[in-house]
């Protein structure tokens, strides 16, 4: 019998990766983005696609990238990849803090992502994180250096205010 011990983490941490789950805004947001996004026939959307960055991997909750046809037949599929993406989008979860955000911004921008986009579920923004700053949203139309745009009204629209 194989016995794994791990001293820091519960058997669910270790099943999981110690990946937390998605609070109910956290996916409802996600779902709105992604709805946005879709759309814009330009753009493939990627939810929770593993990148990998200086050997270490990342789960940005989606990722932007531009359109082009997968190969099913001739391709391999792929749990990750080292093509990064156009925009990287992370929604804030309950137990995250800004920093922690913030470094996971500042990976995806070293390497390469034009724009990362950190939204806010509680204050229904969304702060723009490209190499020449940031910039916050709270209503209107959110358009980064590649084109990528949602609609902030669409993104927080099953939301009280």
């Amino acid at each position: 019998m194989l016995i794994i011990k791990h001293p820091t983490s519960n058997i669910k941490d270790i099943l999981t990766g110690g990946k937390m789950s998605p609070s109910i805004y956290h996916s409802a947001i996600a779902a709105n983005i992604v709805g946005e996004l879709v759309s814009q026939k330009e753009f493939r959307v990627h939810s929770e696609l593993t990148i990998v960055v200086d050997g270490d991997d990342h789960q940005p909750d989606i990722s932007v990238y531009k359109r082009k046809k997968l190969n099913y037949i001739s391709e391999e599929d792929r749990v990750k990849t080292e093509e990064m993406p156009l925009t990287a989008i992370e929604i804030v979860s309950p137990g995250q803090t800004m920093n922690d955000l913030i470094k996971k911004a500042d990976i995806y921008s070293e390497s390469g992502i034009r724009s990362v986009w950190i939204v806010h579920p509680q204050t229904h923004s969304i702060t723009l994180r490209t190499k020449n700053g940031a910039e916050i949203y709270h209503e209107g139309i959110l358009k980064d250096v590649s084109g990528v745009k949602v609609d902030l009204g669409v993104v927080f629209e099953d939301f009280e205010k």
